[in-house]
């Protein structure tokens, strides 16, 4: 709307709540952005509008140090009551000083247009914060559960092993104990300690941030040096594995925890057959740009509800011998890596672990 000495919009919006919300400063910067636009267009109305918006200016200084405190209804109080004014102001001046009256139909579609506009902007941005320290609030709750749960699964895990022993220690104290059963009561103290140190170490595998260094990994060597360690634990099980490598595969990543991760699923594998079965390993190019690494047992499998849960803090199918952490280990492994995990799964008839990791191509 316009006149031959008046511009009627809305620039005082941008003014008004960039004050209101940004402070003293970016109402000011605002106020000398919005008179620099105006001076070009000229016309005895930019001084009517030059002192009714540095009124509104200073008065939105004053609100601004505690309007974010408020609360929304009183925050469009203020705004209506800061559009009203300007209204008023704005038609007072122009018919006192420039002597040009205006309709009051005029004077009601420009106030009404202008509070509107700064209820439904108001609103607007009132939404988004709040959307916004929503987000920020749901982010770190899910951050300190996962945490929480972290925290109370490890503490658990290793106060059990510790527990026993403890107790096998104390009864080691009994000079008339039998031989073998001292023995017995030394391996399994041992024992406990290896779980307990099994556990800390995947825990501090999944807590600390990566920054080691990547090299080249060759699959079938690295998967070769975790199946002479784990060799003697398959054979303990009864079970027979088989490979099925393609040569010359690699992989850009870190070694150790490479080794982990496929140290896991062979483990959890052979601890899915305790009457014995074939695990088989595969390693195979896929589409020139993948390699694809698969570990299938025959075992015990899990069902749609188990497979959901695969990865989780607390969730294991290994009943109180389990933590869940050295699947979460192989999640995080192989998303470092820019790989995926799939997993095939049926209860009875065993499980597949398929890994999807991005070839690295070394020159000959």
């Amino acid at each position: 709307m316009a006149s031959e000495h008046f511009m009627f919009d809305l620039r005082l919006i941008p003014v008004v709540l960039g004050g209101l919300y940004g402070g003293p400063a970016v109402s000011i910067i605002l106020f000398i952005l919005a008179a620099a636009a105006r001076i070009p267009f000229g016309g005895s109305g930019f001084w009517v509008f030059f002192f009714n918006t540095l009124t509104i200016t200073v008065f939105v200084w004053y609100i601004s140090i505690n309007f974010v405190k408020y609360s929304l209804v009183k925050k469009l109080y203020s705004v209506v009551g800061i559009a009203v004014s300007f209204t008023i102001l704005l038609f007072l001046m122009k018919t006192a000083i420039l002597n040009e009256p205006s309709e009051l139909i005029f004077i009601l579609i420009y106030g009404v247009a202008l509070t509107v506009g700064f209820i439904i902007v108001t609103y607007f941005v009132e939404i988004t914060r709040q959307n916004y320290f929503l987000h920020r609030a749901m982010i770190h709750s899910d951050k300190f559960e996962v945490v929480s749960q972290l925290a109370a699964s490890v503490s658990h895990e290793v106060r059990n092993p510790l527990t026993v022993t403890r107790g096998f220690l104390q009864m080691l104290k009994d000079p008339s104990l039998p031989e073998d059963k001292r023995l017995f009561y030394l391996n399994t103290a041992i024992e406990e300690l290896d779980r307990a140190e099994t556990i800390i170490k995947d825990y501090l595998t999944f807590a600390k941030p990566h920054h080691e260094q990547t090299t080249a990994i060759c699959i079938n060597e690295e998967i070769n040096k975790v199946l002479e360690l784990i060799m003697p634990y398959a054979n303990h099980f009864s079970v027979e594995i088989i490979k099925d490598f393609r040569h010359g595969l690699y992989v850009s990543g870190e070694a150790p925890k490479f080794h982990q991760c496929i140290l896991n699923l062979i483990k959890n594998g052979i601890e899915a057959m305790p009457e014995g079965g074939n695990l088989v390993i595969s390693c195979l190019e896929k589409d020139g740009r993948f390699a694809e690494i698969t570990i299938k047992d025959t075992g015990c499998g899990m069902s749609a509800t188990q497979l959901a849960l695969l990865g989780k803090p607390y969730f294991s199918t290994k009943a109180e011998k389990g933590t869940g952490l050295g699947m979460m280990v192989v999640y995080k492994i192989i998303n470092e890596m820019g790989g995926t995990v799939k997993v095939r799964s049926n209860l009875n008839r065993g499980s597949e672990f398929i890994i999807t990791l991005p070839l690295l191509h070394i020159g000959v």
